[in-house]
């Protein structure tokens, strides 16, 4: 129970973060503040979560975990925003379903690039 009450947490902190942090750097120092923002709050909530162990990620297995909590922090925020207003979350519907068919094109990328011979030579080699 307590790998995904951490979990949770460490999803929330991140998802706070990227809507907090991020939208005022951009908005106070523009494009650079914007960079600095994703370079900061992901850089620090990717030690938190994964060198540091909060969010649980079984082994061996893929899991977008970060992704995951900042989008679902964004829906959130934007139904907040919008006082209940789905109609504005429902416009974004066309983005998210393109996000959704590059992650698919993506994964579907290194699966085929993984399971090349040449890529399991090396992981045979490194695990010696």
């Amino acid at each position: 129970m307590n790998k995904y009450l951490s979990t949770f947490c460490g999803a929330a902190i991140c998802g706070g973060f990227a809507f907090s942090i991020w939208p005022e750097m951009w908005k106070t120092y523009g494009l650079l503040g914007g960079f600095c923002a994703a370079f900061f709050v992901i850089s620090l909530m990717w030690y938190m979560n994964h060198y540091n162990g909060l969010i649980y990620n079984p082994e061996g297995k893929i899991w977008l975990d970060q992704g995951w909590c900042i989008g679902a922090a964004g829906i959130a925020w934007g139904i907040v925003r919008f006082r209940g207003d789905i109609s504005a979350v429902l416009s974004a519907v066309p983005t998210l379903v393109c996000c959704l068919i590059g992650g698919f094109f993506a994964g579907w990328v290194v699966w085929l690039i993984r399971r090349e011979p040449v890529v399991k030579k090396l992981e045979k080699k490194t695990n010696h």
